[in-house]
């Protein structure tokens, strides 16, 4: 059974070249590099959901793009895209599919066993609206959460600022932050930040963490 949506704060529209959905879901993870980013994140998302007693479901995937990473979930679940092309481009069609934005999930509290949050907390620049989303998972989510995060300790991170800096690139649409900085702000979001997985240790920027929810 679906969960019960309930009202969203109204935002503006989210708006992408024609195509890009279909080009993300074909060609990001199936060319070049993408192969072994998309066997990284599998294995650092499945070895942190083996460290934690799971729900079978209802899960959530926010944002899920095309759908990627839904699969290594294990139970029913929800697909949220504010992009609602994205959500179009999603090929799987035993999901419940939601066109909605992390920043106000439109879902009763603790509506869900476990949720995933890949790829979204490094393109939102401030600390305090990286909380607001994680305190939104925390709200929605009864169980673990697995996320991702850019460490800025890391040499990916340290060549994109020297490269940004000696060609006086504009600032990119990726943050950083330390670990110990994420982990504050998962506290201050009600979560207990568990487990930790780098990609590649101390290469790759890209960290999955998995934190389940403070009960003071």
């Amino acid at each position: 059974m679906s969960p019960a949506p309930r009202p969203a704060r109204i935002e503006t529209a989210y708006v992408r070249e024609p195509g890009y959905a279909e080009r993300y879901r074909d060609a990001r993870f199936r060319t070049g590099s993408g192969p072994r980013t998309d066997r990284r994140e599998r294995r650092a998302i499945t070895k942190l959901l083996r460290a934690c007693a799971v729900d079978d479901g209802p899960w959530l995937d926010v944002p899920c793009g095309a759908g990627r990473l839904s699969d290594l979930l294990p139970g029913p679940v929800v697909q949220v895209d504010r992009d609602p092309a994205m959500v179009r481009a999603v090929e799987r069609t035993d999901t419940t599919k939601i066109c909605a934005s992390a920043h106000a999930l439109p879902f009763a509290d603790a509506t869900f066993a476990g949720a995933l949050c890949m790829r979204l907390l490094q393109h939102i620049p401030n600390g305090d609206e990286r909380v607001r989303v994680l305190s939104e998972l925390r709200r929605v989510t009864r169980g673990p959460i697995v996320m991702s995060f850019f460490h800025a300790a890391s040499f990916q991170h340290a060549r994109r600022v020297v490269s940004r800096r000696l060609r006086r690139k504009p600032v990119s649409g990726r943050s950083a932050v330390t670990l110990r900085r994420f982990f504050a702000e998962l506290q201050r979001a009600g979560l207990e930040p568990v487990r930790c997985a780098p990609l590649l240790p101390f290469l790759s920027d890209q960290w999955v963490v998995l934190a389940r929810p403070r009960h003071d």
